[in-house]
């Protein structure tokens, strides 16, 4: 019989009234890598916020190395030997990177006092095991989204837990810090700790694990050992129904009139002579390796940065200053990167988020909101966008999966009808059948008009939705690649080519 070092029987979990799992058998051998697969919604981060002592369970139990297991809390869950990392950072940004490893339990000298050298060790030791380029005092806020992921595994590395948790681990990650993660990952499989490998990435499931478990709609619908799937059977199971297609059709025209245009754009030297242009009902994509400037150039555009030089013009009207209400005037819409901490207010409720953008013409000249119209546009997002939620008046932001939570990112924005779509990452951390919801929605507003950046880090993204893909390498675009030519090996060239 398998050496099962983690067993849930029966475990049920509800919220606001509404079951989320029902009834789960899970097991997980010892020293195997485990996939968790499923469509955003289908309980994957309930069912591991309850073995991570996140969440307690309604009903069922938990059997942990033989032994009854039910977590206190997250550090009762430290204390047995499990490590969670979480899909969303848990890093303080105003605290250093040797403060954010041990900020949960600092290490002492025999004299009671903070034993600072040993955390500075510590701290080099797990750096230098992913070359990371920081030390022990760096400010973690100074750090891009890719290095803070890496610094999180980390802190999850010092624990010597016996059972780790991944939950999609690389969605910020380069290539290399992937790789780096990858080899990780063998390493502890061969150590003997055990690994659930949460991720929507299903060619990073298929490398990784030896048995693949499915959940949908809170239920355990397949455990197979990873060989015995094809990818078109991992996805069928996991929506409940046959993908005939990954990225939606595209019939649509691109107009004569340019709704968004730069001029030699430049900013603190990660922005060095930035122009561009996008058409009425052009999807234009844009590629570039972590530290290209894509981000930078997003944030310029929609005035979270104010540039040193160039300019910057919307529907045909020169933007001395840029601001985002003064992009919100112009119909302009941003959705970032990080949903956790830029895109949605986590612990208020769905309708509060979805009505952010669009609150100013909810309210009379009294200030006053007109909630029967503010409950309309509300119903009609969450219908258009098939938000999974129970009481959208109710339900906080934090307790939807992570799908939905960038569907009422989408919401609050596409309910402002822009003209001008700025997409940085768009369908991180989003399952199969949610992303091609979210091509559809891209592609609806190209065809209503509106002119769509889409910033990704996946080519095939890029080129399965695109008109055309700028490649950004040194803050500079160093291609502008038309859709008769797209080629992924091409576009890397590109990413990877010193900007002149």
């Amino acid at each position: 019989m398998p050496d099962n070092v983690l067993r849930m029987i029966d475990v049920t979990r509800s919220f606001t009234g509404v079951q989320v799992l029902h009834g789960l058998n899970f097991e997980l051998r010892k020293g195997e890598v485990l996939g968790l697969v499923g469509e955003n919604g289908a309980g994957k981060s309930t069912l591991m916020n309850i073995v991570g002592g996140v969440l307690s369970m309604d009903s069922g139990q938990m059997v942990l190395s033989g032994n009854r297991y039910a977590p206190r809390g997250p550090r009762d869950a430290t204390a047995r030997g499990i490590a969670f990392v979480h899909q969303e950072l848990n890093l303080f940004s105003n605290l250093t990177v040797a403060e954010n490893l041990f900020v949960d339990g600092f290490p002492t000298t025999r004299f009671g006092a903070i034993d600072r050298k040993r955390i500075q060790r510590c701290t080099r030791e797990c750096m230098d095991r992913f070359g990371l380029p920081v030390t022990p005092d760096t400010m973690v806020g100074s750090l891009p989204a890719g290095i803070r992921q890496m610094i999180e595994i980390s802190k999850g590395l010092m624990k010597n837990a016996h059972i780790m948790i991944f939950d999609e681990p690389t969605t910020s990650l380069s290539k290399r810090e992937k790789e780096d993660l990858f080899r990780t990952i063998a390493d502890l499989k061969a150590k003997g700790i055990s690994i659930i490998y949460i991720s929507h990435i299903l060619e990073d499931v298929f490398d990784l694990c030896d048995r693949i478990t499915v959940l949908r709609d809170g239920r355990i619908v397949e455990t197979r050992v990873a060989a015995d799937f094809t990818e078109t059977d991992l996805i069928r199971c996991m929506v409940g129904r046959e993908m005939t297609q990954v990225f939606p059709s595209i019939e649509k025209d691109v107009g004569q009139t340019v709704l968004l245009e730069t001029k030699d754009l430049r900013w603190a030297g990660k922005v060095n002579g930035v122009s561009l242009s996008l058409a009425a009902g052009e999807i234009v994509g844009m590629y570039g390796l972590m530290g290209a400037g894509r981000t930078e150039l997003a944030n310029l555009l929609f005035g979270v940065e104010q540039r040193d030089s160039g300019q910057i013009f919307m529907n045909g009207n020169t933007l001395p200053r840029v601001s985002p209400r003064g992009c919100i005037r112009q119909k302009a819409a941003y959705i970032t990167e990080d949903r956790l901490h830029e895109g949605l207010l986590m612990t208020k409720p769905v309708d509060d988020n979805l009505t952010l953008v669009k609150m100013s013409d909810l309210t009379n000249r009294f200030e006053v909101v007109n909630s029967r119209e503010q409950d309309k546009v509300n119903r009609q997002a969450i219908d258009d966008l098939r938000i999974k939620v129970a009481d959208p008046a109710r339900q906080m932001a934090n307790s939807l999966s992570g799908g939905n939570q960038q569907k009422v990112v989408f919401g609050k924005w596409v309910m402002n009808d822009p003209k001008i779509f700025i997409l940085d990452e768009p369908t991180r951390g989003v399952d199969v059948g949610a992303r091609f919801e979210i091509y559809s929605i891209i592609v609806d507003l190209a065809k209503a008009g509106s002119a769509v950046l889409l910033i990704s880090s996946e080519i095939e993204e890029l080129i399965g939705t695109c008109d055309r893909i700028l490649v950004m390498s040194g803050g500079r675009i160093t291609g502008d690649v038309p859709k008769a030519e797209f080629d992924q090996e091409r576009i890397l060239e590109l990413a990877l080519q010193r900007a002149q």
